[in-house]
C-alpha cells in the first residue's frame, strides 16, 4: 500500500466482504506510522535549529557581557537578550521531550499521535505569544547593540537611522517567523489532524 487512501479503500472493501485480515490492518498501521515519522522528522529539524539558534544567542550575549564588563548599557542589553529567551528554551525542552518520548503506558497508535499533536499544538500556542513579545524586543535590543558597537554616537546621535534599522529588523524577523511557523507548525498540525481523522474513519 503506497498511500493511506489505497490502504483505507482496501480495508473498507475487505471489511465489507469478510472479517478483515490482521495483515491488512498491519499495512494500514505501517502507512500511518510512515506519515507520523515524517512529521517527527520535521519537528526534530525545528527543535535542533531552534536549540542551536538559542545557544548562539546565549553565547553571544555572554561574550558581550564579559568583553564589555563595566559598561552598564551593554551588560543590560545582553542580559535582557538572555532573559528573553530562557522561557522559550525551557518550554521547548519540556514539550519536545514529551513529543519524542511519550509516556510508556501509551499502547495504541491513536493515543500516541493525539499526544504528539497536543504537545506540538501547546508549544505553538506558547510560541505565538512569545513571538508577539520577542520580535519587537529583539529588534530593539539588536539595534541598540549594533549602534553601540559600530556607529559613532550610538542611537542618541542617529535616532532616525536607528528607527529605520529597527523597523527593517522587525520586518525581517516577522517574515522569517511567519515562514517558520507555517513550515514547522501550521502545516504539520494540519497533517496530524488529517492523520487522526483517517484513523477515526478506519475504526
Amino acid at each position: 500500500m503506497e498511500t493511506l487512501d489505497e490502504a483505507r479503500n482496501f480495508w473498507q472493501k475487505t471489511n465489507q466482504e469478510s472479517n478483515p485480515s490482521p495483515i491488512i490492518k498491519e499495512e494500514v498501521d505501517n502507512v500511518i506510522k510512515t506519515r507520523v515519522k515524517m512529521e517527527q522528522k520535521n519537528a526534530a529539524q525545528y527543535f535542533w535549529l531552534s536549540f542551536v539558534f538559542q545557544i548562539v544567542i546565549y553565547s553571544f550575549a555572554c561574550y558581550l557581557i564579559i568583553k564589555y564588563w563595566g559598561d552598564g548599557r551593554m551588560m543590560t542589553l545582553s542580559a535582557a537578550g538572555i532573559l528573553l529567551y530562557i522561557p522559550l528554551t525551557i518550554i521547548l525542552m519540556k514539550k519536545f521531550q514529551t513529543f519524542f518520548n511519550p509516556p510508556p503506558q501509551i499502547f495504541d497508535i491513536r493515543t500516541g499521535i493525539k499526544n504528539q499533536y497536543q504537545s506540538l499544538d501547546q508549544f505553538f500556542s506558547f510560541k505565538k505569544r512569545f513571538d508577539l513579545i520577542s520580535i519587537p524586543l529583539n529588534s530593539i535590543i539588536l539595534t541598540a547593540i549594533l549602534f553601540k558597537l559600530y556607529v559613532p554616537g550610538g542611537i542618541e546621535g542617529h535616532p532616525a537611522g536607528a528607527v529605520m534599522v529597527c523597523l527593517g529588523m522587525l520586518v525581517i524577523y516577522s517574515t522569517a517567523t511567519w515562514f517558520e511557523n507555517k513550515k514547522h507548525f501550521t502545516k504539520p498540525l494540519k497533517r496530524f489532524r488529517f492523520i487522526l481523522e483517517d484513523i477515526e474513519k478506519l475504526n
